[in-house]
């Protein structure tokens, strides 16, 4: 099973001015681009998906280029759920495929519930199990993200991971790219088409960037994973 995952697109309403955020749209079409010519088995795209808080017009932007193979949209922290699932249909907690199981959660109140704890514990899968969540579920870096807008239950959360039958956790947040072991499973952190945000500055600090989209191979019942530049 082929999967791209693209996250934190920030993308602007069609009234942006600011210079700085003009490339963000041309950046996502390129990312969608990608998707569609490869033709993936299915797109995950992992929250904030616009530059202004729930901003429908960018969502409906967003939607108008989506290409026509299966997407699950997942909301971030600054996401409506609520129009998330009018817009983009409702996400499912799990789907289960021929080489892979998939979870699929909401984090945009800053959150893992407790109820998705416990069922994430009490989940059991015969195939690799992935999770794609917007907030990573561990501390990267020691920069403004970590600081400032971390995951409010992280240990809790990651602690709930590891004694769960995920082995790969794919999510966005931080505005750049890591590949971390978190004890029993392998967490990919996914960068965004908008901007990149340092990981070890504490002050708010953007560096360049070419924008990328997540593949994510599922075959034999392992799973390997690498961006690719677009």
């Amino acid at each position: 099973m082929n999967i791209h995952q693209i996250t934190d697109l920030h993308i602007p309403d069609g009234n942006v001015t600011e210079e700085q955020y003009l490339h963000v749209r041309e950046n996502v079409r390129r990312q969608l681009d990608y998707t569609n010519e490869t033709k993936p088995d299915l797109l995950v795209v992992s929250g904030d998906l616009t530059m202004n808080d729930a901003c429908e017009a960018g969502c409906l932007w967003l939607r108008d280029q989506l290409p026509d193979i299966p997407v699950i949209v997942i909301p971030g922290n600054h996401d409506e759920p609520e129009m998330i699932k009018r817009l983009f249909g409702e996400w499912p907690w799990r789907q289960d495929y021929e080489d892979c199981s998939i979870v699929f959660l909401d984090t945009s109140p800053d959150l893992m519930s407790k109820e998705d704890m416990t069922n994430l514990q009490a989940a059991e899968s015969e195939t690799p199990c992935i999770l794609f969540m917007h907030h990573p579920p561990h501390r990267i870096g020691t920069g403004f993200m970590t600081i400032n807008q971390p995951l409010l239950n992280c240990d809790e959360s990651a602690a709930a991971i590891s004694n769960s039958i995920v082995e790969h956790v794919f999510c966005g947040h931080y505005h750049n790219e890591a590949e971390i072991l978190c004890d029993k499973f392998m967490l990919y952190l996914t960068p965004s088409p908008a901007f990149q945000i340092s990981l070890n500055v504490a002050q708010f600090s953007m560096e360049s960037f070419v924008p990328s989209v997540r593949t994510i191979n599922v075959c034999e019942n392992q799973v390997t994973s690498e961006l690719v530049f677009v």
